[in-house]
């Protein structure tokens, strides 16, 4: 079965501007939604995103906040929805703030990107951020002292977010990096996230989301030497191993219960996990970083991603071929398939001719 570009593209579409039913529930995540949609049509059709740059660019941009924290140092980011907005509170995410930088990069909104003003601040938003540890939290503490949130999560995903952020609003140098975080102090945290058997989780057991992340931001800081040889031949083992296969890494035995054969090709994002669309973009994108993508078998992948996920009749990619298509795992499908073709660049989640265009034009 081939890409249903037409059919991707209109059920993306249908989550720009007014949530499905199914879907209401994720209000609070609006932005992310926008995002994946966004970013997904801009990697199968960019001419198609012609329709909605000026209502999608103005939808995103309100969601953005600047806060005076006592110090009276000037935060900026962005809201996941209206839904998230308390008068007078520091209610910004990272997270939402990175979905809402890609989506204006691919929407050309670059009046905005491009106001220092506005950079200045989400760099001091994500400087405040950061623990002791080095690692980062996705919000402050809305109490408005500047403090990190007590009650976040900070993990890997976190911490990629952060120096995306920093890297997409102006930093390249060690500097310019010094004037918001803790570098040398990040790259520590994210050290004591390896796992013994290769890649990097939490708790010590790997997992290729984290492990995308924690090569990514390692990645585009210039700090991918900090991981020694045999810890990346572990890796690219691990996530070589992670193609679910009845005829290689790991073979679907016949009198396992837990046997798929529709699994075939698939990736899994931890051991003995079934086959998730998702993962075949994290465990590419890792391995493309590690320069070892082509240790993969990529015509299994795309098998599994165009007959058994994509969905033939609205559109869309679905968790596993068992599953309705959703927003998430259509991005990430396209995404994968991006990764294969050369065209989408993993590390900034966006299609290479935008992230290329927007390093050109802020490079100093």
């Amino acid at each position: 079965m081939e890409l249903l570009i037409k059919k991707h593209v209109r059920f993306m579409e249908r989550h720009i501007g007014l949530l499905p039913s199914s879907q209401e529930k994720n209000d609070a995540n609006r932005l992310a939604i926008v995002y994946y949609s966004l970013v997904g049509i801009c990697c199968l059709d960019a001419e198609a995103l012609t329709a909605h740059r000026e209502g999608a660019s103005a939808s995103v941009i309100q969601l953005y906040r600047q806060s005076e924290l006592s110090d009276g140092t000037v935060v900026g980011g962005f809201l996941g929805s209206r839904t998230m907005e308390v008068s007078g509170r520091p209610t910004m995410s990272s997270a939402n703030t990175l979905f809402a930088t890609l989506s204006l990069l691919c929407l050309e909104a670059h009046e905005f990107l491009q106001c220092k003003e506005n950079s200045a601040a989400i760099c001091e938003f994500v400087s405040r951020c950061q623990l002791p540890d080095g690692s980062f939290v996705s919000m402050l503490d809305i109490g408005g002292g500047g403090c990190p949130s007590p009650t976040d999560s900070h993990d890997l995903r976190f911490c990629y977010i952060a120096v995306a952020l920093l890297y997409l609003h102006g930093c390249r140098t060690p500097a310019e990096y010094a004037r918001y975080v803790d570098v040398e102090q990040l790259v520590d945290y994210v050290l004591t996230q390896r796992c013994i058997g290769g890649a990097f989780g939490a708790f010590g057991e790997a997992h290729a989301g984290y492990t995308s992340c924690a090569l990514s931001l390692l990645s585009i800081l210039g700090k991918l030497d900090s991981l020694d040889e045999e810890f990346r031949a572990r890796t690219v083992s691990w996530l070589v191993h992670r193609q679910v296969s009845a005829i290689g890494a790991v073979p679907l035995q016949d009198d396992n219960e837990q046997f798929y054969a529709e699994d075939h090709g698939g990736f899994q994002g931890r051991e003995n996990k079934a086959a998730d669309t998702c993962y075949a973009f994290w465990c590419m994108n890792s391995l493309e970083i590690l320069e070892a993508s082509s240790l993969v078998d990529n015509g299994p992948m795309e098998s599994y991603l165009l007959q058994q996920t994509q969905n033939s009749l609205v559109g869309g990619f679905a968790k596993t071929d068992e599953d309705d298509p959703d927003i998430y795992h259509t991005f990430l499908g396209i995404a994968a398939l991006g990764l294969i073709a050369g065209t989408f660049d993993g590390a900034l989640c966006v299609p290479k001719n935008v992230s290329a265009q927007w390093v050109r034009s802020t490079t100093h």
